[in-house]
C-alpha cells in the first residue's frame, strides 16, 4: 500500500518473541473454547458472527488482563494509524485531471458552467447513536502525482445503535460533484486531488453527512483479505467468465481460468471481477452501476465467509487483516466501535446505492461520461437511510 507523506505508528519491529506469544495466545484460545465453552466445530459454525466474535473476546479476556491487553494492542498496532500529529498535510496536485471517456451516442453534452446544484444544507448531519465510517479502495496507478491514485471503491459503513443495524452505502465513483477548492469533477477525483480530508469534505458538502473516520485499503490488500479467507463464492454468468478469461482484469494470467456458474474465486480473481465495467451483470447493470453491484456482491461474499469461520479462526485472523488497514481511527475509537457492533445484530447488512434510481442524468461533461445527481433528492434519501430522517 502506498503511504506517501504518512508516518506509521506501528513500525516497532516486533521480534520473534512477540510472534511466539501470539501463537501461544491462539493455541490457548482454541483449547479454552473447546474445554470451557464446549463448542465443537459444527456447532460453532452455526453461531452468528457477532456471537463468535464475542466468544473469542471473552476467551481473550479470560487469559488475564495483562495478556488480553497485550494481545489487543498487538492486533490494533498492526494497522497504520494516522492523525493530525503523525500525518503530513496532503500536498494538493498541481494539475487537475479529468478522466476521459468515450462519448455515448445518446449522451447530451453539457457545459460545466450550465450545471445547477440547487440549495443544500450547510451543516453535515451527525447523530450520537449513528456512526459513519468511510471505506475507501484506492486504485493502483503507479507513480501518480503525490503518490495517490483515484478511489475505485467508496462506501459508507454505518453502525446504527438506534436501529440496531449495520448498513452499507455505495457511492458511485462516476458521480459529478462539487469538490471544494477544485473544479467540479467525478467523485473519485477528490482523493487524488487532496487526499482523504478532501474526499471527506466533498462527501459532507454534496450529501450533508459527517464522516466519523475512514479506513483506506488498496487492491493488493483486498486480494490478501480474500486469500486469507480461502476465497469467496461468486456466481459468474457466461459472458462475465469469458470476459475475465480474455482480458487483463484478472492480472495474473494463470488465474484466468474461471467458468460460468458458482465457484470459489481467489483474491486476484475476485479483484478482477469487482472491477468489470463494460459487461452487463446477470440483472442487466452496466458501467459504474455494474461495477458497484459486483463490489457489493464480493463484500457480501466476504461477510458470508467471515460468518462461516470459527471463533478461534476469526480471532487468529485479526492481526493479518489489521495490517492491511490505514485509518484515522484511534485505538480507543476502534475498541468503542467493536463494542458497539457486538451490542447489535450484525448478521444482516442493509444496502443503498447513491445516486438512487431516478435521481440522476447521464450527460457528457469535460470529456467525461458522468452521473449527474440531483443532490437534494439524494441527500434526502441518504439521510433517511442512515438516520431515519430526511433533514
Amino acid at each position: 500500500m502506498r503511504r506517501t507523506g504518512k508516518k506509521s505508528l506501528n513500525e516497532k519491529g516486533y521480534v520473534s518473541k512477540t510472534d511466539t506469544f501470539l501463537k501461544e495466545v491462539n493455541d490457548s484460545l482454541a483449547k479454552q473454547l473447546k474445554e470451557q465453552n464446549g463448542i465443537n466445530k459444527k456447532k460453532d459454525k452455526k453461531m452468528p458472527l457477532v456471537a463468535k466474535i464475542f466468544v473469542g473476546l471473552v476467551v481473550i479476556l479470560s487469559l488475564g488482563s495483562g495478556a488480553a491487553a497485550y494481545y489487543i494492542n498487538f492486533v490494533l498496532d498492526k494497522a497504520t494509524i494516522v492523525n493530525a500529529d503523525t500525518e503530513d498535510i496532503y500536498i494538493p496536485v498541481s494539475q487537475e485531471v479529468f478522466e476521459q471517456d468515450e462519448k455515448k451516442e445518446d449522451a447530451i453534452e453539457i457545459d460545466p458552467e450550465e450545471v445547477l446544484w440547487g440549495k443544500l444544507s450547510k451543516l453535515a448531519k451527525k447523530e450520537e447513536d449513528v456512526v459513519n465510517i468511510l471505506l475507501v479502495g484506492e486504485e493502483d496507478l503507479g507513480e501518480e502525482e503525490n503518490g495517490r491514485g483515484r478511489t475505485d471503491c467508496m462506501m459508507i459503513a454505518t453502525i446504527s445503535k438506534k436501529e440496531n443495524a449495520l448498513k452499507l452505502t455505495s457511492l458511485m465513483r462516476d458521480m459529478y460533484v462539487q469538490i471544494p477548492g477544485y473544479s467540479d469533477n467525478k467523485l473519485n477525483a477528490a482523493y487524488r486531488n487532496g487526499g482523504m480530508s478532501l474526499l471527506e469534505d466533498t462527501i459532507e458538502l454534496n450529501f450533508g453527512v459527517a464522516v466519523d473516520g475512514y479506513v483506506l485499503v488498496d487492491f493488493d490488500a483486498f486480494e490478501s483479505v480474500i486469500d486469507a479467507l480461502g476465497g469467496v463464492e461468486i456466481k459468474l454468468s457466461e459472458i462475465e467468465a469469458n470476459y475475465l478469461n480474455s482480458h487483463n482484469y484478472i492480472s495474473k494470467k494463470k488465474y484466468r481460468n474461471v467458468k460460468p456458474g458458482k465457484q470459489i474465486l481467489n483474491g486476484n480473481q475476485a479483484r478482477g471481477y469487482s472491477r468489470i465495467r463494460y459487461v452487463r451483470t446477470a440483472n442487466g447493470l452496466t458501467d459504474d452501476w455494474g461495477r458497484n453491484h459486483r463490489q457489493r456482491k464480493v463484500l457480501k461474499a466476504i461477510f458470508k465467509e467471515y460468518k462461516s469461520k470459527s471463533a478461534v479462526e476469526l480471532v487468529a485472523m485479526l492481526p493479518d487483516i489489521m495490517k492491511l488497514v490505514t485509518t484515522d481511527l484511534s485505538k480507543k475509537d476502534m475498541l468503542g466501535y467493536i463494542g458497539l457492533i457486538l451490542s447489535i445484530n450484525a448478521d444482516k447488512l442493509q444496502t443503498l446505492s447513491v445516486p438512487v434510481e431516478g435521481s440522476f442524468t447521464t450527460p457528457y461533461i469535460n470529456g467525461m461520461s458522468v452521473l449527474l445527481p440531483s443532490l437534494e433528492t439524494n441527500q434526502e434519501k441518504l439521510h433517511q437511510f442512515l438516520f431515519g430522517t430526511e433533514q
